[in-house]
């Protein structure tokens, strides 16, 4: 595809005798025409002019339509705004001109257009996104040998034609790649079979960042697969921007080639002429050095080091004040090295460093404080460093321990040897150090007994003269243990029934409560059931209300005492409030209608329930619903606690037992 692309030719160049030959002349007041005769046999025309001084294309250039070929290399033009109304043509030749600036839609239209050719002119900028949407057929494109000090990622990726040759910016002054529109690439983009981009010879030297040249994610640069840009002789400076291309090493191999192995550095001077494709097995190499601007101390070295992903902070031995600085850089992931400083209180650089408002400890990886002058290691050391994966403490006069210690794990500290005057409390530390596994090196504590220097791991409360006091221990222990089992478990029940606890209480504190009660209410019953269940209705209506209007209860059923008209919800809500007990009857499948207003009646029954001691609710469980089958744990709990009428007994005294529940309730 490579070979039919770049060495096609055009037809007219096979025949060069169908082709017209046009010159340019100039009028009296130096403006260029073409000579052109009318009635001419040819289709296709030839326009040439080289090393003379034409200062724009020539106007008339626009109403000759077949022109295929125009070379006017080594005049003086420099405005470019008209060459597009030349639809037809297949080669612009503009070498040695005084073109400036490129607008992006300068080819608009030309879908004919095949090669350009810009080189050694005084070319400085070119608008972003003139190669990005290039529709039509152009496939070499020279600029080299020009002023440019920028160029675009839109102007070097092509998403709309498929395949280009050659796009060569060498030989100009390009120090940066922008990306100036906030282009981006994502998963669904196109790129299209590309070409040869040729950057060789210009002023790089700092490998530019991927992710603000839109590729977000590394692994898109697979997109330019069939790309290949030469970097190649250029004054590159080998640090940690270079470290994407290494540890992609197989995608840059597909979009830099050969090239990428050509690609060598120029400084710093021990990576001098060495090439970059070397630091693939050497990424630790890659560093970037931070400097005194950006918060690196006076007398320390730090980097960021992107193949660790930290950034180290050296100040070994060369913090002249014994004091910890207050600002470092402002990376994640610090590695610093505090060592051999001769700092001797901890607590007090601490408390200092925390009163900043953006304290470096928070970003702190691994921190040695070896070497120093400490005697003692204060709670706040392992409070702020808590998660830090290692705090080296070597080499220095510790004789105390705290117990704050317990926060850090020991493969995340190290001691070295500590030597104490072990007492009872130190005991802990048998436990603390036992837990290290197999970074036990990392400590090791000696105490000095009455009988010798020992480690603490091999010594007890005897030969530490401790008293015994385990017997206590154990029965402290016990009873807090007992007590706490005990908490939890009335939690439990309180929490899981406390619905049914409230249903007891309420019901001894009744049997306090002066009984003779004023008869203040209107109904005795309220009836909450499922009207659309017909068996349901026939059984109160013919079973249920004859035997309860026999002993002068005073009923109210909704779906026959409701006054039409009146809203459903303030008539339940006022009949409800004016009856002394619900009768509330369980069913097994409800209408969307009848859930509603149900819903409603056990709301205001609650209520009720709650508000007035003198009220009652009796539960008939009319389809013989299990206790977890009832979707509502307020009659669940009447249920539990066997407070309803089953409709399945034996006995054959629903009507008494329903009866029963409310004349006992008055």
């Amino acid at each position: 595809m490579e070979c039919c692309v770049c060495l096609a030719q055009p037809y007219w160049m096979f025949n060069s005798s169908n082709v017209g030959l046009l010159s340019i002349s100039f009028l009296q007041d130096d403006t260029p025409t073409i000579i052109f005769m009318n009635g001419s046999n040819f289709g296709l025309y030839n326009v040439t002019h080289q090393y003379g001084n034409l200062t724009t294309i020539p106007n008339d250039s626009c109403n000759i339509s077949g022109i295929v070929y125009v070379d006017f290399s080594y005049n003086f033009i420099s405005d470019l705004t008209t060459i597009s109304c030349i639809s037809t043509l297949d080669t612009l030749i503009l070498k040695g001109n005084s073109v400036t600036y490129l607008n992006n839609n300068v080819f608009s239209g030309m879908r004919y257009l095949r090669v350009v050719d810009l080189s050694y002119n005084k070319l400085r900028n070119i608008q972003p996104e003139l190669f990005l949407h290039m529709d039509g057929s152009l496939l070499h494109i020279d600029a080299s040998n020009n002023l440019m000090e920028n160029i675009d990622i839109t102007n070097i990726i092509w998403d709309k034609q498929d395949y280009f040759c050659i796009a060569n910016f060498s030989h100009n002054i390009i120090m940066n790649m922008t990306n100036l529109k906030g282009w981006s690439c994502d998963i669904h983009s196109d790129l299209g079979r590309g070409g040869y981009v040729d950057f060789t010879y210009n002023n790089f030297t700092i490998f530019f960042n991927i992710a603000e040249m839109g590729f977000y994610d590394i692994n898109l640069l697979g997109k330019l697969y069939f790309y290949s840009f030469d970097f190649r002789f250029n004054l590159w400076f080998c640090d940690c921007r270079f470290f994407p291309l290494t540890s992609k090493s197989n995608i840059a191999n597909q979009i830099l080639g050969s090239a990428h192995h050509g690609l060598k550095c120029h400084s710093p001077s021990e990576y001098h002429n060495k090439s970059v494709s070397d630091f693939v097995k050497e990424q630790d190499k890659l560093i970037c050095n931070i400097s005194f601007a950006d918060k690196c101390p006076p007398n320390c070295r730090c980097f960021y080091q992107p193949s660790k992903n930290r950034t180290v902070v050296n100040c070994r031995s060369s913090l002249v004040s014994r004091k910890l600085p207050l600002v470092l850089p402002d990376y994640n992931n610090l590695v610093i090295d505090f060592s051999s400083n001769r700092i001797s209180d901890l607590k007090a650089e601490f408390q200092r460093l925390l009163s900043e408002e953006r304290t470096y400890l928070m970003r702190t990886k691994e921190i040695s404080f070896a070497s120093n002058a400490l005697h003692d290691v204060p709670n706040i050391v392992f409070v702020t460093l808590k998660n830090a994966t290692m705090i080296n403490l070597t080499n220095n006069p510790i004789n105390i321990l705290s117990e704050s210690l317990k926060l850090i794990r020991p493969r995340a500290v190290s001691f070295g040897t500590v030597n104490l005057k072990c007492v009872c409390k130190d005991i802990w530390l048998q436990t603390w150090l036992l837990s290290a596994g197999r970074f036990y090196n990392n400590t090791r504590i000696m105490c000095h007994t009455s009988s010798g220097v020992k480690s603490i791991l091999e010594i007890d409360k005897d030969i530490l003269e401790c008293e015994n006091d385990s017997v206590v221990t154990r029965w402290i222990t016990f009873t807090l243990g007992i007590s706490l089992f005990c908490i939890m478990v009335s939690f439990f029940v309180i929490y899981n029934f406390r619905i049914d606890l409230y249903i007891l209480l309420r019901e001894h504190v009744r049997l306090f409560r002066n009984t003779e009660i004023p008869q203040s209410f209107e109904y005795d019953v309220y009836i909450s059931c499922n009207e659309q269940d017909e068996n349901l209705r026939h059984w109160i209506t013919y079973v249920l209300l004859p035997y309860l209007k026999e002993r002068r209860i005073n009923v109210f059923l909704p779906y026959r005492d409701c006054i039409p008209g009146t809203p459903r919800e303030d008539d339940i809500r006022e009949k409800m409030a004016k009856s002394r007990n619900v009768l509330i009857i369980l069913s097994e499948v409800y209408d969307d209608i009848s859930k509603r207003w149900l819903a409603c009646e056990l709301r205001y029954s609650r209520l009720n329930y709650r508000y007035d001691w003198r009220k009652n609710i009796v539960i008939l469980n009319y389809d013989f619903l299990k206790t977890k089958e009832v979707p509502n744990d307020f009659i669940q709990a009447f249920v539990r606690l066997g407070k309803c009428v089953d409709f399945s007994n034996y006995q054959k005294d629903i009507k008494a037992k329903i009866f029963h529940y409310c004349i006992t309730s008055k």
